[in-house]
């Protein structure tokens, strides 16, 4: 007999490819870069041109987003926000330093607004 008040086990999210997170990534920095015309101006590397530039913040992206993805489907118990820890940090990500976001919390953390230029890394805890 299946006790009626027992939580059902959360489900994995299905698997994605690199593609998906690529495409999602083009869309959301194609966003971003619509609403400031002069982006490129505002980035840590400005030496590089600006379609180099917008495929860089795109893979960066994508990976950013792949990582919480898999996170959530492995042995890693949580997340921590982690920065460079100097000038060019943002006040927002300065916030962020060393926050830990649980498995539980890895959905709301794929919804952050992340900005261009961002250099932060989620380190991952097992």
């Amino acid at each position: 007999m299946k006790w009626p008040f027992a939580r059902a086990k959360a489900q994995p999210s299905p698997p994605r490819s690199m593609a998906d997170f690529l495409a999602e990534a083009a869309r959301e920095i194609d966003q971003q870069i619509a609403q400031d015309p002069l982006w490129h101006q505002h980035l840590p590397y400005r030496s590089m041109p600006p379609a180099q530039a917008r495929a860089f913040e795109i893979e960066k992206r994508a990976i950013w987003r792949r990582g919480i993805h898999d996170a959530g489907r492995s042995e890693i118990t949580a997340l921590v926000w982690t920065t460079r820890e100097d000038d060019l940090v943002c006040p927002a990500c300065r916030q962020r330093q060393g926050r830990r976001y649980a498995k539980a919390d890895l959905g709301r953390l794929a919804q952050a607004p992340v900005h261009l230029g961002c250099r932060c890394e989620l380190a991952p805890v097992r």
